[in-house]
């Protein structure tokens, strides 16, 4: 009795090594199969841009006209801003406005605190939502959009819209025939057409 349970012990052990090894050599397999395939895709990688380099220019037109565009957000200039409805097609209003519009979830603070906990697992930095110096915390995503309009008088006011705005850097109308905004003066911000332009 005791030789059987001794060998079923020493098959069991040995069944349980062989189950073992095997699952070590899958293992070392898949890893093989992965180191293989990151080799090959590093290949193709490099023969592509061996033969189609990413281009190089001395001057790019789009750089050009984003560092414009923030200069004229920066500085504030003129503008016609229009609110829209989601799904009609003319605005509900429009104003002649300061600037470009700003989102609400636009904060002069950093919104997220970055916190280090050293709980179970041997803790982690975790993001945190930190209180705006008003007392509130900016929401996550929002259509809500703040516009400066400017008054009959000149006077500047904010106007809160939680739809869709579009804004043009030119004083212009609505053009309810063709439903679209028309330009009623020229550029209030000078943006270049072309190198050396």
């Amino acid at each position: 009795m005791k030789t059987r349970t001794v060998k079923a012990s020493i098959a069991a052990v040995g069944a349980a090594l062989a189950s073992l090894l095997l699952t070590a050599s899958a293992c070392d397999s898949a890893s093989d199969s992965q180191k293989q395939e990151s080799t090959q895709q590093e290949a193709i990688s490099q023969q592509l841009v061996k033969n189609q380099p990413l281009p190089q220019f001395s001057y790019s037109q789009m750089r050009q006209n984003l560092g414009e565009i923030e200069t004229a957000q920066a500085k504030g200039v003129q503008t016609t801003s229009f609110f829209f409805n989601q799904g009609v097609v003319d605005p509900l209003m429009s104003c002649p406005s300061i600037g470009v519009p700003i989102p609400n979830t636009s904060s002069l603070s950093n919104p997220i605190a970055v916190e280090h906990h050293s709980g179970t697992d041997n803790g982690g930095n975790v993001g945190v939502g930190q209180m705006d110096p008003n007392g509130t915390y900016v929401p996550q995503s929002s259509t809500g959009t703040y516009v400066l309009c400017i008054d009959a008088t000149g006077t500047p006011y904010a106007f809160y819209w939680e739809g869709f705005v579009s804004t043009v850097f030119a004083p212009a109308k609505w053009d309810t025939v063709a439903h679209q905004v028309k330009l009623t003066g020229p550029a209030s911000f000078k943006f270049t057409v072309k190198q050396g332009g």
